[in-house]
């Protein structure tokens, strides 16, 4: 396979993974992405948030927000990825509409996402959210 090829494939297996990675945590249940996150992931929210290490800690990030809010929208755009060997960068786009308690909140932000190729297959590494 060419060296282009071979990138486009993997854009493809990154898109997919991020897709699956968005299905499991909207229907609630995150503990499912232990199977995609490296064991020292590492979430960057925004603003002056501190950072969240380590699989466990990031996975119960996501398990908190679940937990509360009521997702009435998420809109993923369509992820831009460059691929380097064995690391690959996405960013995207998303708008969110979710309710937490009486409170709705319409939101537009973004992710990016660095993966790394592990035993052949893919893993998120580091994921920082983008306002």
């Amino acid at each position: 396979m060419n060296p282009e090829d071979l990138i486009t494939e993997t854009a493809h297996e990154i898109r997919d993974l991020i897709d699956d990675i968005n299905r499991t945590w909207l229907k609630g249940d995150p503990a499912d992405l232990e199977r995609v996150f490296y064991h020292d992931v590492v979430i960057q929210p925004p603003g002056d948030s501190p950072r969240v290490h380590g699989r466990d800690p990031c996975i119960a990030s996501y398990e908190a927000f679940v937990k509360d809010a009521h997702v009435r929208q998420f809109s993923p755009g369509d992820a831009e990825i460059d691929v380097f060997g064995d690391t690959a960068v996405a960013t995207y786009r998303y708008r969110m509409i979710y309710q937490i308690a009486e409170d709705t909140f319409d939101e537009t932000g973004g992710e990016l996402l660095v993966f790394l190729r592990r035993e052949d297959r893919w893993l998120v590494a580091w994921r920082t959210m983008l306002a």
